[in-house]
């Protein structure tokens, strides 16, 4: 694993770990809610960007972006559940760009309960890939 990509995942998987912290803590005060909002945007940003990274190890890639990355990582069979990702993705753009109170509400219950569970997926195979 390259060293750029090694650090990049790295800082993905620390990203994770605080997030996953805060679940735990979680007792659904409005500052609870946004710090955990926050954090699952930063840790998907570093989730992305890692995986185009690996990405460009075992392939090319013809489009930049985290919708190109999911989709050429289905191709290569890095990732499975396209749909999941994609869901994530749009989870992540409506608290980047429009902050709706009964969004972020609906968004911070699937972080708690879907995406987590995606990301560790993710971890748990992505660690024997690259080890």
């Amino acid at each position: 694993m390259s060293n750029n990509l090694s650090e990049s995942y790295n800082a993905f998987k620390n990203a994770f770990i605080k997030l996953e912290q805060f679940i735990e803590t979680d007792n659904n005060s409005e500052k609870d809610r946004a710090a955990i909002i926050h954090a699952f945007e930063y840790t998907f940003e570093l989730w992305w960007k890692s995986l185009q990274k690996y990405i460009e190890t075992i392939g090319t890639m013809e489009q930049y972006g985290p919708s190109s990355s999911i989709k050429t990582a289905v191709q290569y069979k890095v990732l499975e559940d396209e749909y999941e990702w994609m869901d994530m993705l749009r989870d992540r753009n409506l608290t980047s760009h429009t902050y709706k109170e009964d969004i972020a509400k609906d968004i911070y219950e699937r972080i708690k309960t879907k995406h987590i569970i995606l990301f560790k997926k993710f971890i748990k195979k992505f660690d024997k890939k690259i080890s």
